[in-house]
Formats: structure tokens, sequence, C-alpha cells
């Protein structure tokens, strides 16, 4: 049995990075019997805490908005240049004193080495695996360079710092990207080989319902059976494209598209009615790491000019289900599935798509931007949904982006054909199930990891 350490800034959120190293933990310990570990930034999690990971520690923050977003808090280049390699010094010891408590035979850094936000952490596990000589699987679910719109190096320190130690080109080092453009960058401008691993998702499992303990879901955030719930359950930050939700919504709104809805069966139980709303549900945090921070008070903005009923109830949503430290009740964000009618999907990029994929296993349609990895990744296996396309305009009044004229028209159509159609509405979802159950399950990831795991050279007595 081999204990395999796993690091992220932070664990045991609704995040997607959080989800898959769950799902690797799940396939490590119950598949293949080995002993998981993990050191994160935030306490909230089992594990060890290492708080200089966090994003919100004081110093890791400022170096992450000065390095990656705007240089403001240093009178000098070199200034930001000597906190990181004197924050990498104090990292650094820190997980040489965790790997001697903890012994750990492998370690998965989890976008710690790739992102760009923490050049601290880079260059502190760069050292750690060149002393200690440990096995490393670096598992990079985004990259610094992507278009992605939360990383823009801010100078020649932090850009210097990215190509040497994004991700670390060591020897026992294998790398892990979970699509085809990341693997292929890092061929083309690193020569280095990487295993693309795709997010996958536990389709195994019971299917999420409506049962006792969310029953009461709705009601807590004041939508009727009546009403029709339109989910986006990812984060709420720039690039995952909420306004185009927003602008599908304001169309689906108008008189003659409710007309055709009404009599819709829905999943509360009732049917869509001349007074029933249409809400926008956004289950995710609001995430501030990396971007400018207005843009949650801008899709606020655009939301109540288009009369579009947005509701963020990501206080309400945890990892897991149980109560928050006030002691109100907390429900997972399967939950939250179980009471949607629709998932929206409209991220400009995405470096691969768990949230889609768990509105595949929630036997739910929905509606996708073809951002790149989907349309390497994802497309080509055969998914039925609503597209909006692949191309947006920018230069709008509001600094968010929206569809070419007449593009969001077609989409909501179908929306509402879907909606209005059981018959089709069924056979778009198995279609996708089956395809998901195929392709992205928990099996698929076991035998990637025994793969990587063989690729680890392990002590035989492991």
């Amino acid at each position: 049995m081999a204990k395999i350490a796993f690091f992220q800034n932070r664990l045991g959120r609704t995040d997607g990075v959080s989800l898959e190293v769950d799902k690797w933990r799940r396939v490590l310990t119950e598949r293949l019997g080995h002993e998981v570990v993990y050191c994160a930034g935030n306490p909230d999690v089992p594990g060890h805490c290492l708080p200089e990971l966090f994003a919100s520690h004081p110093v890791t923050w400022r170096i992450l908005r000065n390095a990656s977003v705007a240089f403001t808090d240093y009178a000098t280049p070199a200034e930001l240049e000597a906190e990181i390699y004197m924050h990498a010094d104090l990292i650094e010891q820190r997980l040489l004193d965790f790997i001697a408590s903890e012994r750990p035979d492998v370690l998965v850094p989890n976008n710690l080495c790739s992102g760009g936000f923490q050049p601290a952490a880079a260059v502190a596990f760069h050292r750690v695996i060149r002393r200690t000589g440990l096995p490393a699987i670096v598992h990079s679910h985004d990259f610094y360079y992507e278009d992605s719109g939360e990383v823009s190096a801010t100078g020649h320190v932090a850009h210097s710092l990215y190509e040497r130690y994004f991700p670390p080109i060591l020897p026992r080092v294998q790398h892990v990207v979970i699509n085809r453009i990341a693997q292929r960058w890092l061929a083309e401008h690193k020569a280095l080989a990487a295993t693309v691993v795709p997010n996958v998702f536990d389709f195994e499992q019971p299917a999420w319902t409506q049962d006792d303990y969310n029953a009461d879901l709705r009601t807590m955030i004041g939508v009727s059976e009546d009403d029709l719930v339109i989910l986006q359950a990812t984060r709420i930050l720039d690039r995952k494209g909420i306004e185009l939700a927003i602008d599908m919504v304001a169309q689906l709104q108008q008189p003659g598209r409710r007309r055709t809805l009404a009599g819709a069966a829905l999943v509360g139980g009732g049917r869509f009615r001349e007074d029933s709303r249409i809400v926008l549900v956004c289950a995710g945090i609001v995430e501030t790491i990396g971007i400018s921070g207005g843009y949650w008070p801008a899709l606020q903005a655009r939301a109540q000019r288009l009369g579009v009923d947005l509701l963020h109830i990501g206080k309400l949503v945890g990892h897991s289900c149980g109560r928050g430290a006030d002691g109100e009740k907390i429900y997972s964000l399967w939950d939250t599935y179980a009471h949607a009618d629709l998932v929206t999907y409209p991220s400009q990029w995405e470096g691969w798509g768990n949230q889609f994929i768990e509105a595949v296993f929630a036997r739910l349609p929905v509606v996708v931007f073809e951002y790149p990895v989907w349309q390497t990744d994802l497309a080509p296996h055969g998914f039925q949904v609503i597209s909006l396309g692949d191309q947006v305009k920018r230069e709008t009044t509001d600094g968010l982006c929206e569809l070419p004229a007449g593009r969001m028209a077609s989409a909501v159509d179908e929306v509402v054909s879907v909606l209005t159609n059981p018959d089709r509405r069924e056979a778009m979802v198995a279609h996708n199930a089956e395809i998901g159950r195929r392709e992205f399950s928990m099996a698929a990831l076991e035998g990637l990891v025994r793969v990587l795991l063989r690729g680890a050279h392990l002590p035989e007595k492991l």
C-alpha cells in the first residue's frame, strides 16, 4: 500500500479541482487500497493545513494580485521578486515538515504548479520535489497561458517565474492535464509529455432525487413547484459567461414563448402557468481570485435591467450536506440538480467541464457555449446539447459579453422545444447519460491512475 499526498490551495469546496481530488481519493482508497492524505491552505478540510497555500493568506494574496492581475503594492519589481522567494522559503520548509511527518510515497500537487496564481508555492514545490527525490504526479487543471482572462503576468518577474516553474521540469515527475489542448501546448512549448486524464463522474451512484433532506430546498430559496428553475452550477467568475444565461432567460420570458411553455411539466412537480416565474439559480461561490471583483455586481445589474429573476444560493450550498458555522442547513451541490429543469453552461473557457458532466448524470438538458475544450474533448463524443455557438461580442455597454444577433433566439427556441416535448427531452438526456457512463466513469479513471502509479516506480514492498 502506498501513501499518496494531495496538495491544493483549498479543498473540500464545490470547485472543479476539489471535486476531482475527491474522485481520485475514492479511486485510490476504495478501488486500489492505498492511503490518501491532504495538505491544503484551508483549515476546514480533513488533513494538514498549510495556511500559506490558501489564496486568502495575506502574503499569498498580495503576491497573487501583483503578479497575475495588477502591479500596485511594491515599489519595484525586485521587491515583489524578493517577497516571492521569501514566501517560497517558508512554504518549502513547511512542506518538508509535512513530508517528514506523513512520509508519503507520491506527491500530487493540484494546480499549484500550473495556474499562475501561486508563484511562491510553485517555487517551493520545485525545490521539494528536487530535494526529496519523491515521485510526483503534477496535476494541472489550468495553465497561466490560457485565454481564461484570469491570469496575466504583470511584468518580467511573474513571466520568468511562470516560464521556469509552471510546471516543474524535473526527473520523476509525471505530468497530468485534463484536456488535449494543454497536452499539445506542453509538448510544443516545454517539450513535455503529459497524460490526459479527463474529469470523470461516479455514474454508478444512486440518482439524485428530491428526498427527505432536500425536499424543502425550493421553499428555502423562495421558489414554488410551478416555477421553472434554470441552474447555473458553476462558480461565479468572469470566464463562466453567466451573462449569456441571463440573456437566455430574458428571451425565454417573452410573452410568446411563455404561452408556448404553458402547461409544461416541471421538476418541482407542478406545471408552468401564466404567473410562473423563470428563475436563474446560481449555486456556486462568488469567486474573487485573479479577477476584478466586479463581475457579480455587473451580472446583477444586467439581470435587473432585463427583468431577469437572478438568485444566488451559494451560501446554502456546500461540497456535501450538513450544517454551516451558524447552524444553518447546507445542501450539497447535487441537491440543486434535483430541483432544476435545465442547466446552463455558457463558459467561454473551461479546462474541461465538471458541471456539464454533472448535468449529464442528473439527466438534465444542457445549454452550452462551445468553448475550445468542449470542441476538442467533449463534442467529439456526440453529446446532444442546446448550443449557444462559439462566438461572442464583447463591445457592450456593461463590459459583459453577448451573442451575435439572432444566435440567442434560435437557442431559446430550442430550449422551449425541449421543455415542452417530454419524448425529445428524455431521448436527449438518456443519450448523454449513456455516453457519460461509457467514457467518463470512475472505472475509466481507475485505469488511468493505475498506469500513473506504475510510472512512479514505487518500491515493490508497496
